[in-house]
This record gives structure tokens, sequence and C-alpha cells, in this order.
């Protein structure tokens, strides 16, 4: 929620039983907590959506490969405009997202275009992001999903 994330490899983890109490994956600071987590592919950008409706994309080579357990980097410069982090996901250029708000408003958009002023800017992990959905003074981002093509259901 405050904007740390965590980049480690998927060997890192064990299979185990549904009752075990499964192992750490990242420290945090005890008003932060996990909003998300995804696999990420070599060439895909993390894109991170925050509450108050910004965004960004990053790519996955911004983010240093760690152990499990760590305290991660910076990957969103929360300010009081932007809110906390509501939603981060693993897409390519390729795709579309879905971002949804509390009051049921729904943005679509491309992840990329092929002119720069559409899609969705590509920045470095510890800026603000910019503003990819206009939201209601009571309103807020709660969820995103990106998927392939145009005619899904």
């Amino acid at each position: 929620q405050k904007g740390q994330s965590i980049r480690f490899p998927i060997s890192e983890l064990r299979t185990s039983l549904r009752a075990s109490g499964g192992v750490c994956g990242i420290k945090l600071e005890k008003d932060d907590g996990v909003v998300s987590m995804d696999v990420a592919e070599k060439g895909t950008f993390v894109l991170t959506v925050t509450s108050g409706g910004h965004g960004k994309l990053t790519p996955i080579d911004d983010y240093p490969l760690q152990h499990r357990a760590g305290s991660g980097v910076i990957t969103f410069k929360i300010v009081g405009k932007t809110g906390d982090v509501a939603a981060a996901k693993a897409v390519t250029p390729d795709q579309q997202v879905m971002i949804i708000s509390a009051g049921g408003i729904i943005t679509l958009t491309p992840v990329k275009e092929k002119d720069p002023r559409q899609g969705i800017t590509i920045q470095g992990r510890s800026t603000q992001g910019v503003r990819l959905m206009k939201l209601e003074d009571n309103d807020r981002v709660v969820a995103i999903t990106a998927f392939d093509g145009e005619d899904k259901e």
C-alpha cells in the first residue's frame, strides 16, 4: 500500500500444505500491507495504480532481483493526491487494462499505443505516475485487470 515492492525468483518458494503458515514474501512496516502479487516474465512491465487514480508502467528489469523476505524497493512515490497503491499487475504492451472504482466506474485503456501521447506512461520506480482515471471526491480505485485483445466478456 505504501509503495514498496519486491522481486524474487519463484524457486525461493516451496510447495506447502493449505494449513501451513507459508513463508514471508516481503517485510512490511506496521501501517503497510500487500495489495497484489503476480508472476512477471522478461519484457513485461509492472502496472501500478493508486487509489487516487494515478498510475504508471515500469519495466520489470528496473526491479532488482532480491531474496524473499526482504524490505524490497520503492515502486511508487506516494503523496496526498495519489493515495496509496490500490493494485499492481504484470502487463505486456499489447494488452488492455480495466480500472474499476469502488463506485462502479470502469475505465478501459490500452497499455501502450503507437502514439506516445496515448496509452500508459512508462516511468521509473520512484515516481508519482500520471492520472489514469478521474474520480469523484468520495470514490477510489479498488481493482485492475489486464487482458489480450478487445472482444472479452
